[in-house]
């Protein structure tokens, strides 16, 4: 059993809302989630299913009309819920940092990529800039990129997307940070670049950094995660370790995930989908949000929400199917 206090990262309850003339939606619905000190968790879901937004509330960059409506998010026993701009400002970067999905947008296009990264260092840890400079470009060297003192004088778009990657990371990880947020860290990048990454982030979490890992790619959750989340329309759906998830598969829409990956792997590929597409938050189908495109729907699908179980020790799934009165699958 693993106690709180080997816990990086405790969410718990979080909702998150969004106001608008049209009315008010919940791209994250009471979901709930552990990062233990060591560990590399991944969400995976596909998109618009409230994975980054999940992750931004945890770094607490929502802005209105977006709002955290209710639940703890607890770092190192910490609630960051409710904390003043200025407190969360110390906590960002020192003791909990995020890789963004798209580079060029967390990295100023006028500014020298290597003055970004020891102003983050210089900010939290008050060292003058003449050692900022000496600990960035250690860092620069850390995560692969080449030649890192002429790569500090250079700006974003003088880098291919691999390197600005590499610096997104650098500046995650230069204060030393308890928790890495990798939010699609890889997107976009090609398959070389993409394995240098990631054993970059194994590298990481060996060093004693635990990682959160969002992504929609179920092949980079199967090569770096200890244990995944799945998300639909902004609730946890199944959870398990990783070889349990990928083995034994529980929620219909789990499986409909791995099998449009699997059928790819056959003698004569025949790409598999899943009918249908993620709801629109406005308009969320009664009960169960994903009933609309399950194959194996019961009536009290369409009209209750079901509850998370546990038919196997750690392995949560949320789905009527496993009610101790229904029969399994």
């Amino acid at each position: 059993m693993i106690h709180n206090s080997d816990m990086t990262l405790e969410v718990q309850g979080l909702s998150v809302s969004i106001h608008t003339r049209k009315g008010t939606t919940k791209p994250v619905n009471d979901v709930s989630l552990r990062i233990p000190k060591g560990k590399i968790i991944g969400i995976v879901g596909e998109s618009g299913c409230g994975k980054s937004m999940t992750a931004r509330a945890c770094m607490g960059l929502l802005k209105p009309p977006v709002k955290i409506e209710s639940g703890r998010i607890l770092l190192a026993g910490r609630d960051l819920v409710g904390l003043p701009e200025s407190d969360m400002c110390a906590v960002r970067g020192s003791e909990i940092s995020m890789i963004f999905q798209e580079p060029m947008t967390g990295l100023n296009p006028v500014m020298k990529v290597g003055r970004q990264v020891d102003e983050a260092v210089r900010v939290h840890r008050h060292i003058p800039a003449s050692k900022a400079r000496q600990e960035t470009i250690r860092m620069f060297e850390a995560v692969g990129i080449p030649e890192p003192e002429a790569r500090y004088n250079s700006y974003p778009h003088e880098l291919s997307g691999g390197l600005r990657q590499r610096v997104m990371i650098a500046m995650a990880m230069i204060c030393r940070p308890a928790l890495l947020i990798a939010d699609e860290p890889t997107t976009a990048l090609d398959v070389t670049v993409e394995a240098q990454i990631l054993r970059l982030m194994k590298e990481l979490n060996k060093a004693g950094t635990s990682i959160l890992l969002i992504s929609h790619n179920l092949g980079v959750i199967a090569q770096v995660c200890d244990y995944v989340y799945v998300m639909y329309a902004g609730q946890i759906l199944e959870e398990a370790e990783v070889c349990a998830l990928f083995d034994s598969p529980l929620h219909p829409y789990t499986r409909g995930l791995l099998e449009s990956v699997n059928s790819l792997r056959r003698e004569e590929p025949v790409l598999e989908t899943i009918a249908g597409s993620v709801p629109d938050f406005l308009h969320l189908p009664q009960g169960c949000s994903f009933s609309p495109r399950c194959g194996q729907c019961l009536e009290r699908c369409a009209s209750g929400e079901p509850p998370l179980f546990e038919p196997e020790p750690g392995h949560k799934v949320r789905c009527h199917l496993y009610d101790k009165d229904t029969s399994r699958i």
